[in-house]
């Protein structure tokens, strides 16, 4: 029996932004090819984005890298708001879930800088819980997020969680714990499919 449903956020709550994006402005700010800027930021990207590493220790790290110092201008890389801003169609969905009775928590692997936005804009609000890797200390496939985002339901089983996300390897992460996954990859499908299973007629 299904008792709560979890939601990724960039791509499942969203329509999903293209990946590569703060690389890619980060080369344009610096005059750097995309290639090197990538690396650059692919040595933050994991302690970034579990709480490991602060704003200004992640850019300390990015100007070693580069040699010069990166004003605050050069800075603004990250992804914006009209980029993370939900769907409709899916913040309906999730009113649906809680009216029927189910929990609904959010499971996201986010910077603290986005998280920061996301929040200030409400677009965390309409959960019943939020659970974020840079504030967990642990990011998606690592079983650990979920072991997190599972504590937050009290008396319920990972058998009885549907996981969404537009990452197969997190859906993977999520069904070793026992956890239903639906790989999202059309958000009509996607929702389709949990209404049937919530039985939201």
């Amino acid at each position: 029996m299904i008792k709560a449903f979890l939601f990724d956020y960039d791509g499942v709550m969203t329509a999903g932004v293209q990946d590569g994006v703060p690389a890619s402005r980060l080369a344009e700010q610096l005059g750097v090819s995309p290639e090197k800027a990538s690396e650059w930021i692919a040595t933050i990207w994991n302690p970034y984005s579990t709480g490991a590493m602060s704003d200004e220790e992640a850019w300390f790290e990015i100007e070693k890298q580069y040699g010069k110092p990166i004003s605050p201008d050069q800075r603004d890389i990250w992804y914006k708001w009209k980029e993370l801003t939900p769907l409709p169609e899916m913040v309906e969905l999730v009113e649906e879930l809680k009216t029927k009775g189910y929990a609904v928590g959010l499971l996201s692997n986010v910077f603290p800088v986005t998280a920061q936005l996301v929040r200030e804009h409400g677009g965390y609000e309409g959960f019943d819980f939020v659970v974020l890797s840079c504030e967990a200390g642990a990011r998606k496939p690592d079983p650990k997020v979920y072991e997190t985002a599972l504590a937050q339901l009290k008396g319920i089983d990972a058998s009885e969680v549907i996981f969404l996300d537009d990452r197969e390897r997190c859906i993977v992460g999520a069904e070793e714990l026992g956890i239903s996954g639906i790989h999202v990859t059309d958000h009509g499908r996607a929702i389709k499919e949990v209404r049937e299973l919530a039985g939201i007629l």
